[in-house]
């Protein structure tokens, strides 16, 4: 937590420093010199989202860019200030998605307790930004039709998203809940993680977040009008809900969730089931993971026999239901732009 809270505020500080920079560089911008560099684009775009949090640890980050991955889709309005420096105001709409079984399932040595906890959501983030652009390398043309062939540049910003975690129902028919089975619900409204319940402290998460998106890009001169961009961007939030999964307590009392809806406490604890989201059965697995630990149990129902065994590990006590390490998600985006105007024209004064 100490780590990614010190990762956060230095990315604060670059994306400050860098919209300083840029603020700095627009001084004068309408003088006869500074407005024959100015040019503005529009563009559409698309790529994927990789999400990192409860259900895809920062430890094994490098499952996060071929699993459980998911998409996005963006536009935005970009205005060129000077030959290095641009600001971009742009709209993203991304899902993401993380999965205890498809996630766990490739290292369960290191992620055993976080495959036998069995948690699963998506999130559809709506993010807006505004980002500083800033040229790698140095630009010396006029305007759009001086641009580079070929520009790397660095991206820093600024925004929020509104968001809202969903998971599945459960299928398991014993559990009585009187529910279709397999739909995608909201899980705000549940407070899985023991929001207002008389014996925990926890607050319902907000719906609308904090993010600076941070980055490296890539841009290709189509012709005259038309430009390609390809782009990686981390977007940093100092919130730990996105997947519905926080804080370090221990699993809330089933009892208290039930008196509320018994939904509730199915959501808060998926361990018990005997299939993940994706539908395939968890059963082979759970075995291996009971016998490697020499956890007795019975054939008929082993996963009664899961209880102190949910958690992360070494590095965390059993039997919690998350961290306080922060989320965030990695987005690459293609996007093509097209020109609209080049230099401001000022009208003539009489």
């Amino acid at each position: 937590m100490a780590k990614l809270s010190s990762v956060v505020k230095i990315t604060l500080n670059i994306v400050l420093f860098a919209l300083i920079a840029l603020s700095s560089q627009a001084q004068g911008l309408f003088s006869r010199q500074k407005v024959v560099n100015q040019y503005t684009t529009v563009g559409i775009g698309g790529g994927s989202s990789h999400y990192y949090g409860d259900l895809a640890p920062y430890s094994q980050f490098y499952y996060g860019f071929y699993t459980n991955v998911r998409w996005n889709a963006s536009i935005n309005y970009t205005r060129y200030l000077t030959p290095q420096a641009a600001a971009r105001v742009q709209f993203t709409w991304a899902r993401i998605a993380g999965d205890d079984y498809t996630f766990a399932s490739r290292n369960l040595d290191a992620l055993g307790g976080n495959f036998l906890r069995n948690f699963s959501f998506r999130n559809d983030v709506k993010e807006f930004t505004l980002s500083g652009l800033f040229n790698i390398l140095p630009q010396y043309g006029k305007g759009a039709k001086g641009r580079n062939s070929v520009m790397p540049y660095f991206i820093a910003g600024i925004g929020f998203y509104g968001h809202n975690p969903q998971a599945k129902t459960p299928v398991d028919p014993t559990l009585n809940l009187n529910i279709e089975p397999n739909q995608w619900i909201n899980l705000r409204q549940y407070s899985t993680s023991g929001q207002n319940l008389a014996t925990n402290n926890l607050k319902p998460y907000s719906l609308v977040q904090f993010v600076l998106p941070t980055g490296i890009g890539v841009r290709l001169k189509i012709n005259d009008k038309w430009d390609f961009t390809a782009e990686g961007t981390l977007h940093l939030t100092p919130f730990d809900y996105l997947d519905d999964v926080g804080g370090d307590a221990a699993y809330p009392d089933p009892n208290e969730l039930g008196a509320i809806d018994p939904l509730s406490a199915a959501l808060s604890n998926r361990s018990k089931e005997a299939f993940s989201s994706t539908g395939k059965t968890r059963l082979p697995e759970v075995l291996q993971i009971l016998q490697e630990k020499g956890v007795p149990y019975t054939s008929s129902d082993p996963y009664s026999s899961l209880n102190g065994l949910l958690g992360y590990g070494a590095k965390d006590p059993a039997n919690i239901r998350g961290t306080k390490r922060i989320d965030s998600y990695f987005l690459t985006q293609f996007t093509i732009s097209y020109i609209i105007s080049g230099n401001v024209k000022c009208p003539i004064i009489k």
